[in-house]
């Protein structure tokens, strides 16, 4: 295995059906549009979709199922911006000096 070769991340998404899916990258997809201020609404499940087809993960077209998938991702992009937004603010109380005042 080639330690430089760039890694990938594989996350299961769980739908209401039991149906199970496996998706590459899309953690590093979130991570980028988080890095940008990008919000959890439609506009942002949107192109997190386009950036999982973008990199090769199939979303069929049936607007039934990808109305599944826009779901399923909204709650995942708004857990993710949950779980950085605290470990922003948890640094940015970790940086303030005792008894001092917040930037």
């Amino acid at each position: 295995m080639d330690p430089n070769a760039p890694t990938v991340s594989r996350r299961t998404l769980r739908f209401v059906d039991g149906t199970q899916v496996a998706v590459n990258n899309l953690h590093e997809i979130m991570a980028e549009l988080y890095s940008v201020g990008k919000e959890a609404n439609k506009k942002t499940v949107e192109e997190i979709i386009a950036g999982l087809e973008a990199v090769g993960n199939y979303i069929p077209p049936s607007e039934a199922i990808r109305r599944e998938y826009r779901n399923i991702l909204m709650e995942e992009y708004k857990e993710f911006v949950e779980v950085h937004d605290k470990e922003k603010d948890d640094t940015i109380r970790s940086n303030i000096p005792e008894g001092g005042t917040e930037p």
